[in-house]
């Protein structure tokens, strides 16, 4: 009989065969080898699409049958990359995907998901699944694209000059996962807004607020740093702009870019920058609460 596992919580990942599917299932197969963790690996046939409402018949055991093949072969896929069989676990669930993955999210300790739908043919937009995960999941969040990405980058973190981004700081540093590698933060300072017209900002009010963003970051940083003594030393960067567009060039730079994210009750729905950055990212985007 074999032993009950006793490691890490698993890492969940939604897999449906997609490109950007299979980046996350590579992703999260690199992990769980480093850290032997035990994969989950979950393919949700939507069953608004298997019980149709447009009278069009599906046979729900051939798209179960399928699926299964599918998760079978991603599961070879994830040994060849290192994760041991005895800890890769497949499952196929029908039921709202975001439903479904919220709820085995619960004792797991990420989610991992492409960015995209199944069909989407264009970086216009996020998938419906990975944005409403965004809201609902219980542990951390990776959104996944078909991009290339140098592993070997430093870890970026996204951090406002309210404080907002802590969370996610603390959550690099304290993490093992990241043990050892560097660490860059970056803070947007956004345009000072004129009460009248945005073109009369002086330049003098531009640094003055950049100034201030940097002071503000600063001792953010520091105050995390401190409750990580054995971390390395944090570069930083102040960037003035927009925070979509400003974040989006440098995730261009880090292996991975991780956010905090706030959840508005009762819609469940994230902010604006959170949703730009999981749709123009150019790394995977870390969904930290």
């Amino acid at each position: 009989m074999p032993k009950p596992y006793t490691g890490p919580p698993p890492i969940l990942v939604g897999y449906d065969a997609s490109d950007d599917a299979v980046q996350a299932l590579e992703y999260a197969a690199r992990i769980a080898a480093a850290t032997k963790t035990m994969l989950q690996l979950v393919f949700v046939a939507d069953d608004t699409v298997v019980n149709s409402p447009w009278g069009v018949v599906f046979d729900g055991s051939g798209v179960q049958a399928a699926a299964r093949k599918l998760l079978a072969e991603a599961a070879l896929s994830a040994n060849a990359l290192g994760v041991a069989k005895k800890r890769i676990r497949t499952k196929v669930a029908v039921g709202s995907p975001v439903g479904v993955l919220t709820q085995l999210s619960q004792n797991c300790s990420m989610v991992v998901v492409g960015r995209r739908a199944h069909t989407a043919q264009s970086r216009q937009f996020s998938g419906s699944t990975s944005v409403g995960l965004a809201g609902s999941v219980r542990c951390p969040l990776v959104v996944v694209a078909d991009v290339p990405t140098d592993r070997e980058a430093p870890v970026g973190v996204a951090l406002e000059a309210d404080g907002a981004g802590v969370a996610a700081l603390d959550w690099v540093l304290g993490n093992p996962l990241y043990a050892g590698k560097p660490v860059k933060v970056v803070t947007v300072c956004k345009a000072p807004q004129s009460r009248i017209f945005r073109a009369s900002v002086s330049q003098e009010q531009i640094d003055t607020a950049i100034a201030h963003t940097v002071a503000q970051q600063a001792a953010y940083v520091a105050q995390v740093a401190a409750r990580h003594p054995g971390a390395p030393a944090i570069a930083t960067e102040v960037r003035y702009g927009s925070p979509v567009d400003e974040l989006a060039s440098f995730s261009e730079t880090v292996s991975v870019l991780v956010l905090e994210t706030n959840v508005r009750f009762p819609t469940y729905s994230i902010g604006s920058v959170s949703r730009g950055l999981m749709t123009y990212a150019g790394c995977p985007v870390v969904l930290v609460k």
